[in-house]
Parts: C-alpha cells; structure tokens; sequence
C-alpha cells in the first residue's frame, strides 16, 4: 500500500514540476509577445546576446573589423558598420570620400574611391582596445614605431588644429605594394606602454610641439634626429592603410574641432 501512495506522490510531484515549467515558458513567451512580434523573438534575443558582448568584450568589434579590407566594395562595407556618420572629400585626391563611422571601441575611416575600399584608418577609443592587424601582424600598444616600420617612408606630424604624428611603410610586393600608417592623435584613448611603463599621452603631446618646433623654425638636421628618438620611444595610437598616397591617412584625420562636434560624446 505504501508503494502506491511513494508512486502517487511522485507522480504529483513531477505533475508539480512540469506546471512550473509550463508556467515560467508561458510567462517568457508572453512577455517576449509584449515587446514585439513572436517570430522576432530569435532577432531579439540574439541582439541581447550581442549587447552583453559588445559591453562587457570587443568580440563583436574585433569581428566587424576583421572584414574591413582594401578592395571591399562600399556597400558591403556599409552593410556591416552602416551608413557614414560623416563624409569629406579628400583635397589631395578628389576622387577619394572620406566616410567615418563610430563603433563605440574606435572611430574608423573608409576610403571610399569608386565605391570600393581603397584605405581605412582605425583610431581606438577605448584603453584597452587592441584590434588584430591585417597583413602583418604587431603589437599595437607596446611596439615603438621604430619596430615596426622601417623609416624609409615618409614622416607626418602637426601641432596646429591637430597633434599627430605618423610614419609609412611600403609593405612591398607581396601584400602588393599597401602603404601601412602608424601613429600617433591627440584624441586616441588607447591606453600605450614600453617596457612595462606606462606612456601618458600628455607627454607625447609635448614631445610632438617640440618635433612641431624644429619643424617650423627649418632645423632640419635637429628634427631628424628628434624624430629618431621619439620613433624609439613611442607606441601608435592608431592606424591605417591605403593602396593610394599615404598622405591620405594623415589628411583624413578629423581636426580637434570637427572630432569633438561629431564624436565627442564618444568618450561618454
């Protein structure tokens, strides 16, 4: 007799659970209904899943840059990052738009020439913002420019409407002929070091006025050599490639102005 009620009472219990179970997918199918459709609850919560990653990793903006390549044409590139925030044409090559686009991580910048990708730039935002590099590989963060380019291209720097500082390197005929731009602006967040050292930006900022300087008062042989030092001593904040002149890395920086009017509420 006993063995019965054990076999009611488990039967019962599990009739116990599966209404709970019951009850809890109603009530998270009921209120999925209430935010919108049913048949997009599957978008809904993929882009919850998202969030959380892109709030609490880069994951998400690691992968949308890794699909940023010279060649792409513009709208499969507007298809990933959407369409440009902004947009100026280039003065050295009129043929060339710059589009810019906030991906809360980093601001980028498409070279747009013939409706394909002829140049990008990536400028971090966030410190720790340290996206893989496409063709050869560095340590954005840690390298001095000294290591990474050989400094047989050109140099580029101003302290006017805009600090920076940058060098290009001709990657040569096996990535067929890209130019590469590393450097250094005023308003990149990435968090950079050397020699487990923390490199504040304030004093790179200084250290590009005096390189502005020398440039300005024609002292050419002591600007080469302050450059020297300051490649060696310097990581980038930030950087590019294009198949066209590299110049166009340098010109399509926005000014201290224009980056504040339209990405200053980035650093939010």
């Amino acid at each position: 007799m006993s063995d019965v009620v054990d076999d009611s009472q488990e039967e019962q219990t599990k009739a116990s659970r599966r209404a709970a179970f019951y009850k809890v997918i109603v009530s998270v199918t009921l209120t999925l209904i209430s935010i919108g459709q049913f048949n997009d609850t599957k978008e809904l919560v993929l882009a919850t899943y998202e969030d959380i990653q892109a709030n609490f990793t880069h994951q998400i903006e690691y992968e949308r840059l890794e699909l940023l390549n010279i060649g792409r044409t513009i709208p499969y590139i507007e298809n990933q990052f959407g369409p440009p925030e902004v947009i100026k044409r280039s003065i050295l090559d009129p043929e060339v738009r710059f589009q810019y686009y906030n991906i809360d991580k980093a601001t980028v910048t498409v070279f747009n020439h013939q409706d394909r990708v002829a140049g990008f730039v990536v400028i971090p935002i966030a410190p720790d913002f340290f996206p893989n590099q496409p063709y050869i590989s560095f340590a954005l963060d840690t390298s001095p420019m000294s290591e990474i380019n050989s400094g047989d291209g050109g140099f580029y720097l101003d302290a006017n409407n805009l600090v920076y500082y940058a060098e290009s390197q001709d990657l040569g005929k096996q990535f067929l002929f890209l130019q590469r731009v590393t450097g250094f602006v005023e308003y990149g967040g990435l968090e950079r070091s050397l020699s487990d050292t923390r490199i504040s930006p304030e004093s790179t900022i200084e250290e590009i006025d005096s390189l502005n300087e020398l440039l300005t008062a024609g002292l050419e042989d002591e600007l080469v050599e302050g450059i020297m030092v300051f490649r060696q001593a310097q990581p980038p904040n930030f950087y590019g490639y294009t198949e066209l002149d590299p110049a166009l890395v340098t010109e399509s920086l926005l000014t201290r102005i224009e980056f504040e009017t339209y990405f200053g509420g980035i650093y939010e």
